[in-house]
């Protein structure tokens, strides 16, 4: 596999270093990124992705009531950010600074992006995966052939649920279904080829499996008929840099998944 100066840009602002020419081998890997170099210089042609598809629903708790808005079907994108801008579906509109609604594709998205709640910074910027982790996140998606930036972004990235909880703790099952109704719509809006999840929170709910994240990885899932690619979310990867690795596999296998 070949890869261009931009790609390789990319993946060593990601901590991943390709393999360079015999001439200019002069430096050593570390050791997790061993492995990922041989793997990516294996002319052997990637395993088909396997398709895993949630087990049939059983009977779910009770849900608590939310007045889900029915103002969000039919709605143009902005419209939608308005409306979610003002939502009141659940309580978490009351401690709120912002809606975080998600940036990137204006109308038709090659990835949907879905990521764990906001955190501070965003519900302070009002901007999906802002700071940070969020200029590693477009490093990784710029390695995959993915923007959610410039004049043609590819990709759009947006939280599960739109309004960051308090103490950060996880959102509750009544919060989720609210948001998910606005999700619906962005679906509806971008019509994207591919979800992406990444992390715990995004990839249990959108698989429906209550697994740890790291068997949720390296398979493909599906939902609402999309297929969905589990990986790490990027501030835990700003975290446990080790893992930089495994989340390369998570974006080759997004990759080639659209091209199975």
């Amino acid at each position: 596999m070949s890869w261009d100066e931009r790609q390789r840009a990319m993946l060593a602002e990601m901590g991943l270093r390709l393999p360079v020419r015999a001439a200019e081998a002069v430096e050593r890997v570390d050791e997790p990124e061993v492995a990922l170099v041989e793997r990516l210089a294996a002319p052997a042609p990637a395993p088909a992705p396997v398709i895993s598809r949630p087990p049939p629903p059983v009977a779910a708790p009770a849900r608590i009531a939310t007045a889900v808005p029915a103002t969000f079907a039919g709605l143009d994108a902005p419209a939608l950010r308005d409306a979610v801008a003002t939502c009141r579906a659940c309580s978490l509109c009351e401690q709120r600074r912002n809606a975080v609604y998600g940036n990137g594709a204006v109308q038709r998205a090659e990835w949907l992006v879905i990521t764990d709640p906001p955190d501070d910074g965003d519900d302070a910027s009002g901007q999906a995966l802002s700071g940070d982790a969020g200029r590693l996140l477009d490093r990784m998606l710029l390695a995959a052939g993915q923007t959610r930036l410039g004049e043609s972004p590819t990709a759009f990235v947006t939280p599960l649920i739109k309004c960051r909880p308090p103490r950060g703790r996880a959102p509750l099952p009544a919060e989720l279904d609210a948001c998910e109704a606005v999700l619906a719509r962005q679906i509806e809006l971008l019509q994207p080829r591919l979800v992406l999840a990444l992390g715990l929170q995004a990839a249990r709910r959108l698989t429906g499996l209550g697994e740890p994240l790291g068997r949720l990885r390296g398979r493909v899932h599906a939902w609402r008929d999309l297929p969905v690619v589990v990986s790490y979310h990027p501030a835990y990867l700003l975290r446990s840099p080790a893992d930089k690795a495994g989340a390369w596999d998570d974006l080759c296998l997004a990759r080639a998944t659209l091209t199975t």
